[in-house]
């Protein structure tokens, strides 16, 4: 077999070696992308041009998927997303899909933005 042969064959069984998990999360993801109208990166941002798992043009979000009933999020995990969020203008979030349900996690400040905004709004409605 060529060098080249190899490469293509090596390649394509690799595209078929993903575990569940992985297909799991990358369909999740893909979900999550269309709900806030953005785009899964390629590789899971592993280029350093394109961070986090999802990117929208305000968001970046970093996605983990369990089958399991408990998940460990680790200090590293979201000081990365926040610091690559931050440096591209985005909000962090880190998605994660945990026994059955979707949820996501943001900063303190981030979440109190949101819930000003939100009560901002429901006394302009109340108001008009």
């Amino acid at each position: 077999m060529k060098p080249s042969e190899r490469a293509r064959s090596t390649l394509s069984s690799r595209k078929t070696m993903r575990s569940k998990g992985q297909k799991e999360s990358r369909k999740h993801e893909e979900r999550l992308a269309k709900k806030i109208g953005g785009k899964r990166n390629a590789g899971s941002g592993a280029f350093w041009s394109r961070k986090g798992d999802v990117r929208s043009k305000d968001l970046l979000v970093e996605h983990k998927w369990t089958g399991k009933a408990s998940v460990s999020i680790k200090a590293a995990v979201l000081e990365k997303i926040v610091t690559e969020a931050i440096l591209d203008g985005r909000m962090p979030v880190l998605g994660f899909h945990l026994n059955g349900e979707n949820y996501v996690m943001l900063t303190e400040d981030d979440f109190l933005e949101l819930r000003q905004y939100l009560l901002e709004c429901s006394c302009t409605k109340t108001k008009a």
